[in-house]
């Protein structure tokens, strides 16, 4: 009996010793996963809420919002874009916690890998929605600043050096970028990496199925 023969039998002998998972067993593995995986959605999220509840409270007391008013936009501007941005969090907030309960309640493989893929989609569209609505806001308050601010005209006729309006649109347009590109990649490095588990979990139920 050559050598190969020999480490055929022996792995043979091996894996006849390892434990053998029934579908239940398996199913149940990666519904305590993608439960996991949802709850810290979930709770990410509820942090997140906090922490724009602080830098709320701060930019309120710190005198941070003034500045709007000085280029003048009025407070009630600023409890607008609030009340969207507390908004837009508090309703996924919701949509994450009820994607939570309907996974754990989940009783089938199939109905498990369609509650993964809406609580993908979910994610998903939370991020492009806030990322979308900080890019719009950001812009919309650099454009006023631009042609509308008489503090900012003021401002630019003081100067020594006049600034060509488009070198200035050029400049915010590229601070835009680089603050939702920033916002943007903490986004993918948390929910991404979150959600990217969560499609392992549903290939895995792919081949359960099959």
């Amino acid at each position: 009996m050559d050598e190969l023969e020999l480490l055929k039998k022996d792995w043979q002998k091996q894996e006849a010793s390892l434990p053998k998972l029934s579908y239940d067993d398996i199913y149940k593995m990666i519904l305590k996963k993608s439960s996991s995986i949802v709850k810290w959605i979930f709770v990410i999220s509820i942090v997140e809420f906090l922490l724009m509840v602080g830098l709320e409270i701060t930019a309120r007391f710190n005198g941070t919002y003034d500045t709007y008013e000085d280029i003048g936009l009025s407070s009630e501007f600023n409890v607008v874009l609030s009340c969207i941005s507390f908004g837009i969090l508090i309703y996924f907030m919701v949509q994450f916690y009820k994607n939570y309960r309907r996974i754990n309640a989940t009783d089938s493989a199939k109905v498990l890998m369609e509650n993964i893929l809406k609580t993908r989609r979910a994610v998903k569209r939370y991020v492009f929605i806030n990322l979308s609505f900080m890019a719009i806001m950001l812009l919309f308050v650099f454009n006023y600043m631009l042609f509308y601010s008489q503090e900012f005209e003021v401002l630019q006729q003081a100067s020594d050096r006049d600034v060509p309006i488009y070198v200035l649109g050029i400049a915010f347009l590229m601070i835009v970028i680089v603050v939702v590109g920033a916002i943007g990649l903490v986004y993918y490095m948390i929910y991404g990496l979150l959600t990217r588990r969560l499609k392992k979990n549903y290939k895995e139920l792919e081949k359960l199925e099959l």
